[in-house]
């Protein structure tokens, strides 16, 4: 009985644990409550680069290697200085779509439940999921209580009608 109660318990723990990978996208451990900034920094330095942390996301297993986000198929790329960037960045994105965000100095650590996977020291490319909403990505510098956090509003995209003939409403023969 305890065997199985110390089983459960385990699977439990796991079960919402938050994965960190580094930037070959290889999974090197878990962790149940969030890191602090010296591990974070600690882990950036013993894996030479950023590490990605992923947010557990309800009925979604974790992978021991993440896939690599080809970079012919990114849509669109946001610059993003690290002076301009406040406690919170908004940014709007269309539904579905594969994004890069840039900063101009180095990152430790990016954290997201995105599909996502790190481009190089300072870019994060990640798809979009096809809800309406809003996504969220903390990015951490190396300095000491450095992190910044992104919003991602997500939204559909529009259509544009400036130079074509639209007819607007319904009508019956």
């Amino acid at each position: 009985m305890k065997k199985i109660l110390l089983f459960l318990t385990m699977c439990f723990a796991l079960a919402n644990a938050q994965f960190y990978y580094d930037k070959h996208g290889e999974c090197r451990g878990a962790y149940k409550d969030s890191l602090e900034h010296a591990t974070l920094v600690g882990f950036a330095k013993r894996f030479h680069g950023p590490i990605l942390m992923k947010k557990p996301v309800k009925g979604v297993k974790p992978r021991k290697n993440l896939k690599k986000i080809p970079e012919d198929k990114i849509q669109r790329t946001f610059d993003v200085n690290r002076d301009s960037l406040r406690k919170e960045l908004w940014l709007e994105v269309e539904k579905n779509e594969i994004v890069r965000i840039c900063v101009d100095v180095p990152v430790v650590a990016w954290e997201t439940s995105l599909k996502s996977s790190i481009l190089n020291d300072s870019c994060l490319a990640f798809q979009i999921p096809t809800l309406i909403g809003v996504e969220t990505i903390n990015v951490y510098f190396s300095e000491a209580d450095s992190s910044k956090k992104i919003n991602l509003a997500v939204g559909m995209k529009y259509l544009d009608f400036k130079n074509e003939e639209v007819l607007l409403g319904l009508f019956s023969r």
